[in-house]
């Protein structure tokens, strides 16, 4: 039970920092010391099942958020996807001219729920474990699998006002990369915006090959002038 326990204390950690909250502000809010926090989110004592309540409310998300270990064995997980999407971590990549840099982002699947569950960590540090926390923005929702493509609806855990969607074209061929487009809300400045991204399987090096894919060429630009949309072509 240890390894359950270190699980959800991860995602108690996880979404209290997304929140802003310390330590602190969080055991006062569902009534508990600083040092049984702390013990919750190590994992070094188990949670009763109205604590468990108390905190999920205390972090206004719901309580499967912290409740997503799997438990199914190899075979039984529900529902269909393409073989592109068969495993739990995608890395997404995208480049914001803003800051002039390529942005680095996870999304982790839970085939285990229905439907999918996804969490989409936006612009993380690295790929460690421990850097994901570390990511600017939170997002949870679901993934729907079609057979062109996959769908992602995801919200803000920090701002409700912003929902953001990943839509990824279904790779006709086992491939390693597909690209996408992630629609949200800018907030500098506030405004909506679309986004070409690559998704992977695994992690890619940041160079020339990969920003060209990610910078918008004359022919997406052209695309855009003649159907007046901005479109993503595989």
């Amino acid at each position: 039970m240890n390894g359950i326990n270190a699980r959800v204390g991860a995602r108690i950690r996880l979404y209290r920092r997304a929140k802003k909250l310390t330590l602190i502000q969080l055991s006062a809010m569902i009534h508990k010391s600083k040092a049984t926090l702390s013990k919750y989110e190590t994992g070094d004592i188990a949670i009763d099942v109205e604590t468990l309540y108390d905190i999920a409310a205390a972090l206004d998300i719901r309580i499967e958020q912290l409740l997503d270990q799997r438990t199914f064995t190899h075979g039984e997980a529900h529902g269909k996807s393409c073989a592109f999407f068969q495993q739990s971590r995608i890395y997404v990549y995208f480049y914001d001219g803003r800051i002039g840099r390529c942005v680095k982002n996870v999304l982790q699947l839970d085939r285990a729920t229905e439907p999918c569950t996804a969490v989409f960590y936006l612009d993380v540090p690295s790929f460690d474990d421990d850097a994901l926390s570390s990511c600017r923005s939170l997002y949870y929702g679901t993934a729907e699998y079609f057979d062109a493509v996959t769908n992602f609806s995801l919200d803000n855990q920090t701002n409700r006002m912003e929902h953001a969607s990943l839509c990824a074209v279904n790779p006709i061929d086992r491939v390693e990369q597909v690209q996408g487009m992630l629609t949200g809300i800018s907030r500098y400045p506030m405004l909506p915006v679309s986004l070409k991204c690559i998704l992977s399987p695994v992690p890619l090096t940041i160079d020339d090959a990969l920003m060209e894919k990610l910078i918008l060429s004359r022919r997406d630009m052209k695309l855009i002038r003649q159907l007046n949309m901005f479109a993503v072509e595989q």
